[in-house]
């Protein structure tokens, strides 16, 4: 148990949500980044896909299988655009509280997972059911060039 890699990386990038989340004003949440996206929708966002990713393990738990199966990639787009409005609609703060949240909850369960079925995913290319940073820091640097540190 406990493995550096994939751990330490989902460890800062919470910490870096945590450390934007807490140096913006409500106004700039309710920025339009990348239309028509907003700067609390994207914390939904990543809330939603951390959770999505949890219940996979979860499930996999229930099912009593190493690893959540696999699944097709093609719906992500689909439904992020059918999701966006109700991530829009999430108070600012409360975005940012699931957000946050979420990715504790689910850095805490890939913490506990033993090293091989880290090995073993990162092997196949799913290494996105553990390695958390991949999709967090897409959007953290996107997010952190909009709001540069002052």
């Amino acid at each position: 148990m406990g493995h550096s890699g994939p751990d330490e990386r989902n460890r800062a990038t919470t910490e870096r949500l945590r450390a934007l989340a807490g140096r913006l004003p409500d106004d700039e949440l309710a920025r339009v980044l990348d239309p028509p996206w907003t700067t609390s929708a994207l914390f939904a966002h990543i809330a939603f896909w951390d959770r999505f990713v949890l219940a996979r393990w979860k499930l996999a738990a229930t099912k009593g299988s190493r690893a959540p199966d696999r699944m097709d990639d093609t719906p992500q787009d689909l439904i992020n655009d059918a999701a966006l409005p109700g991530w829009k609609a999430i108070p600012a703060r409360a975005a940012i509280d699931t957000c946050l949240a979420a990715a504790e909850e689910l850095d805490r369960l890939i913490g506990s997972l033993d090293i091989d079925v880290v090995v073993e995913l990162e092997r196949d290319r799913r290494e996105r059911l553990v390695d958390r940073s991949l999709h967090r820091g897409e959007h953290l640097d996107s997010l952190e060039s909009a709001f540069p540190d002052p």
